[in-house]
């Protein structure tokens, strides 16, 4: 029996990179109440299936590890899991403490695998695992794209509502996840990777096909990331890859990535403006590029044309009407927005602030929070005119000040900053193990900066597991990545 649970869960962490990517599509849905909606998405079932699958091998894994690091990987749930005595929103505290512990079962689990996989093959095939499925749905992107544009109905698209060619002139895609943010988010790992893969290559004629192999990957998924139009997800893929290139600290990679980056930007521009000349709206090549890098710069930098900017400009206009727009007939003509959407920022920023006053309206919220999952109900309830009781902060650390406290934030802080120091101190004893690589803290940091865009859990849960796939990924020009042995 607990050979079959070691072959079966072997499998199931080769098919979690794609089964992640799958973060919203096909969605189960299992009703409602006032506060949150019951869904069921495929990682999570996975998440379920991989833990029921691993209780065999419970006590091995276990054994694995220090004291000092289970309680390092378990003080953040417990507390959660504590706060669901004071929750206001106890159905969605228990599941979102449910979900916790299974991500630290995963990855409990995980670093385990690849710690004691002494032949690199589990590692292998989980690294071309993640690369084949972001390729997949990079593809799938595209396709999105030109089918909305071909007058395909957003239904069999899958696109978000706010995606499609009438809201900007052109689509920007969501793949398989809720929003462009998460699919942008997706890509996250996978971009870095690549990029941290060509600085390993040597200039040899035996790499010359792979090599540019790499660089198509590298060009290709980087331009799906900036064809999101996720500003999220690109202002952190700027900020980890700076901070990548200055940890391999060569020149020349320096310079060659800064290409590559341009390069798919120019190429995401292009699609933009491909798009909107050939979509159902009345806006033309350069109205699609000059729009996009609008949006992107947040109104700073404006090539519109005179004529878009005096379009009306749906930012005035209620939710509702944007909403009609964005699923409106072929009659349409002008797009719904004719640049930087600020209404998307300032909505942002008006959930931080009321977060943040609802949180020192009681002594309670200050100390301990309004518990887990009780962010909506809780600005609901101290700005009943202003929130809806379902509605969440966007900012995942503002989100945890309210619903856990000081306490929470302190906690986490703690974890954060031991489990720093423990990384560093093995950094310098280790001989043949490197635990912190430029790919792992690029991809970490990465990740944190898009939790100021977002928050709550069921979207993200490959926030919490990808990078545990570069911990210890510390490749040498002599290796070859692209060759993975059957596991």
């Amino acid at each position: 029996m607990k050979n079959f649970s070691i072959n079966v869960t072997k499998y199931l962490l080769i098919l979690f990179p794609p089964v992640f990517f799958f973060s919203y599509f096909p969605i189960i849905a299992l009703g409602s109440n006032n506060y949150m909606n019951f869904e069921l998405s495929l990682p999570e079932i996975w998440l379920v299936i991989f833990f029921l699958f691993s209780l065999p091998q419970l006590k091995t894994v276990y054994k694995f590890y220090t004291p000092k690091i289970l309680l390092l990987a378990t003080i953040l749930p417990l507390y959660f899991t504590l706060t669901i005595i004071w929750s206001e929103n106890r159905p969605r505290a228990i599941l979102t403490a449910g979900l916790f512990w299974l991500l630290i079962f995963a990855a409990l689990n995980l670093v385990y695998r690849l710690k004691t996989d002494k032949t690199k093959k589990l590692h292998a095939s989980l690294i071309k695992s993640l690369l084949v499925s972001a390729t997949a749905v990079s593809i799938f992107c595209w396709i999105q794209c030109i089918l909305d544009v071909a007058g395909v109905p957003r239904d069999a698209t899958l696109l978000c509502r706010g995606c499609v060619s009438i809201s900007f002139g052109f689509p920007h895609p969501s793949g398989f996840a809720i929003e462009p943010q998460f699919m942008g988010n997706l890509l996250l790992a996978p971009v870095l990777l690549c990029f941290y893969l060509l600085s390993k290559f040597q200039k040899t004629p035996k790499n010359i096909k792979k090599r540019l192999y790499i660089i198509l990957l590298t060009l290709f998924l980087t331009s799906t990331l900036f064809l999101t139009l996720s500003r999220g997800a690109i202002y952190a893929f700027v900020v980890a890859l700076v901070i990548m290139l200055m940890l391999i600290r060569k020149k020349s990679m320096l310079i060659r990535s800064i290409a590559y980056a341009f390069i798919s930007l120019a190429v995401a521009l292009v699609a933009f403006g491909t798009f909107s000349t050939l979509g159902p709206t009345s806006d033309t090549f350069f109205d699609g590029t000059a729009k996009a890098i609008h949006q992107l710069s947040l109104g700073k930098i404006d090539f519109r044309s005179d004529r878009v900017k005096n379009a009306t400009d749906a930012n005035t206009e209620t939710n509702t009407t944007v909403e009609a727009s964005a699923t409106s007939t072929d009659d349409a003509t002008e797009s719904a927005f004719s640049g930087y959407v600020a209404e998307s920022t300032n909505v942002r920023l008006g959930l931080n602030s009321l977060a943040i006053k609802t949180w020192v309206t009681s002594p309670k919220y200050v100390l301990v929070g309004a518990g887990l999952g009780s962010a909506g109900p809780a600005m609901n309830r101290a700005f009943p005119d202003e929130i809806g009781p379902k509605e969440i902060v966007q900012n995942e650390y503002v989100s945890l000040l309210l619903e856990t406290g000081l306490v929470g934030v302190i906690l986490l802080a703690s974890v954060v900053i031991f489990t720093t120091v423990a990384l560093v101190k093995h950094q310098k004893t280790a001989r043949k193990t490197v635990l912190i690589t430029p790919l792992f803290v690029s991809v970490t940091l990465g990740f944190s900066l898009t939790l100021l865009f977002f928050s709550g859990l069921p979207n993200a849960l490959h926030l919490y597991l990808f990078p545990l796939l570069f911990l210890d990924y510390n490749l040498r020009s002599k290796d070859d990545f692209l060759i993975t042995e059957k596991v």
